[in-house]
């Protein structure tokens, strides 16, 4: 009897899912965190009204396929290059979109060419090593700069140089407030940055950092889109890891460690997050803050049982133990 009664009820449920199967598959799909997607990393993001199973913001994998409404396009954030495409139903191409692979990129025992040449790092070097900007890639004309403190240096002389375009100031600390009187940075030109160390009794010491301003038109685009992502209204830590592709596909590492740091001090306990934030500062050239975030993003994913996070901190850390044990290199006075 209880047998006969099982039969019956399970034999209802099929008939009713297979009668609401067509409902079911065309209910828009609203996928707006990392965590809703099986693939990873995701694709990319849809941005506007336009598709039929995908609402704005809903992120989507390789391999998953658009069916644009209308005949139209749809907009799409590729996350692997930063940019907006308008796409049409199908398929996203490849060559116009792909996940990103970065191990013919990172500096790892197979790849060591890629490595950035440290030039002590220490803080206890005799020279005054740059480290901000982050990065040559810049997208402010009058950007803040700072080095590590050289011990027993009495004064600093800051030096800005371009194409017809000359600065210098002497201060006592170790870093200084793009001065409001002096020439804002020309777009689309590139400048040396030097910064010379003087102390009793010994001869001073220096280091330069050439750095690129990009065209106007380039960071009008960046700006742009960053637009774009804010108005879809993201969870606040998605349309940070969102941006932070846009900008850093660009080199812009000032502005994501910016981004990501504000994300940070606002209290994120998104393993993710702190991940991001490591990497960043690895290709900024600072192992030993890198890590620190590493360790932090190690934590967190642990409480959260994140195992595909852990996975990622850990290579992470392979790395940079591995790249604190490659030789550094110590510049002269100049």
């Amino acid at each position: 009897m209880r047998t006969s009664t099982k039969i019956i009820v399970l034999s209802c449920l099929s008939i009713l899912l297979i009668k609401d199967a067509p409902l079911l598959a065309s209910v828009p799909l609203i996928r707006v965190r990392r965590n809703q997607v099986r693939c990873n990393p995701a694709l990319g993001r849809v941005m506007n009204k336009g598709d039929k199973r995908f609402e704005p913001g809903s992120l989507v994998c390789q391999g998953e396929r658009l069916e644009v409404l209308n005949g139209g396009y749809v907009k799409f954030l590729c996350l692997s290059s930063g940019n907006i495409l308008d796409l049409s139903s199908g398929a996203i191409p490849s060559d116009k979109c792909t996940t990103t692979d970065t191990s013919s990129s990172s500096c790892n025992p197979s790849n060591i060419h890629v490595c950035l040449i440290r030039k002590g790092g220490t803080g206890e070097e005799d020279e005054p090593t740059i480290i901000y900007p982050y990065t040559s890639s810049l997208m402010k004309t009058r950007p803040d700069i700072a080095w590590r403190s050289v011990p027993g240096a009495t004064s600093y002389k800051v030096r800005v140089k371009g194409y017809e375009f000359e600065w210098e100031k002497t201060v006592d600390e170790n870093r200084i407030t793009y001065p409001p009187e002096e020439k804002e940075l020309a777009f689309d030109q590139a400048f040396n940055i030097s910064i010379i160390a003087y102390r009793k009794n010994s001869p001073p010491t220096a280091d330069s950092f050439v750095v690129n301003l990009f065209s106007e038109e380039e960071i009008k685009l960046v700006l742009d889109i960053v637009k774009q992502i804010n108005s879809l209204g993201l969870p606040q830590e998605e349309a940070v890891l969102d941006i932070d592709a846009v900008y850093a596909f660009r080199g812009f590492l000032d502005e994501s460690l910016e981004i990501l740091n504000k994300a940070v001090t606002a209290g994120s306990k998104n393993p993710t997050i702190y991940r991001v934030l490591g990497e960043r500062y690895f290709e900024a050239g600072l192992p030993d803050e890198a890590k620190r975030q590493y360790l932090t993003a190690s934590e967190l994913a642990k409480k959260s049982n994140n195992s595909s996070e852990f996975k990622k901190v850990e290579e992470g850390l392979k790395i940079i133990d591995f790249y604190n044990q490659l030789p550094t290199i110590k510049k002269g006075a100049q």
